[in-house]
C-alpha cells in the first residue's frame, strides 16, 4: 500500500507537517517494499489553489491512503473524488506509518479545517 504524508523533512524520522496543501514535503511510503519518496511543495507559497493542486500532483504517484494532522476542503474533496482514504496522524512520521499498519489512525471524512487555513498558518510562521 502506498501511503502519502505531509511532511516537514525528507525522511521518516521528521515529523508530519500540520497542514496538508502548505507543507514543505510529501513523504511517499510504501508499506510493502519500504520504499520512499520525496516530492518538494513548489506550491507552498501560492496564494490559493493549493490543495487541489497539491492533492492531483500527489493522487497521480497512485497512492491508497494520505496521513495528515489537518486537511482543507479542496485537498479533501480532491482525494475523496480519487477514492482516496485520509487519516489523522501527528509527530513522528515513522511512528504514524506504524500506527496506520496497526489500524490505530483515524479516518478523516470531512475536511477538518476551513478553506485557507493553511495559508494563515503559514504566514504566521514565517512571521516567527
Amino acid at each position: 500500500m502506498k501511503i502519502v504524508i505531509s511532511a516537514t523533512g525528507r525522511d521518516i524520522e521528521s515529523n508530519i507537517d500540520a497542514t496538508f496543501g502548505r507543507a514543505p514535503f510529501f513523504l511517499i511510503v510504501d508499506t510493502k517494499t519500504k520504499e520512499e519518496k520525496v516530492i518538494v511543495n513548489k506550491v507552498v507559497d501560492r496564494p490559493s489553489g493549493v490543495g487541489v493542486t497539491v492533492g492531483n500532483i500527489v493522487a497521480k504517484e497512485e497512492i491508497d491512503a494520505v496521513i495528515t494532522t489537518d486537511i482543507g476542503p479542496f485537498a479533501f474533496e480532491t482525494f475523496e473524488q480519487c477514492g482516496i482514504r485520509m487519516y489523522q496522524g501527528e509527530g513522528k512520521i515513522i511512528d504514524a506509518i506504524r500506527q496506520f499498519e496497526e489500524g490505530k489512525l483515524s479516518e478523516i471524512t470531512k475536511p477538518t479545517v476551513p478553506r485557507y487555513t493553511g495559508l494563515k498558518r503559514r504566514k504566521k510562521r514565517q512571521t516567527i
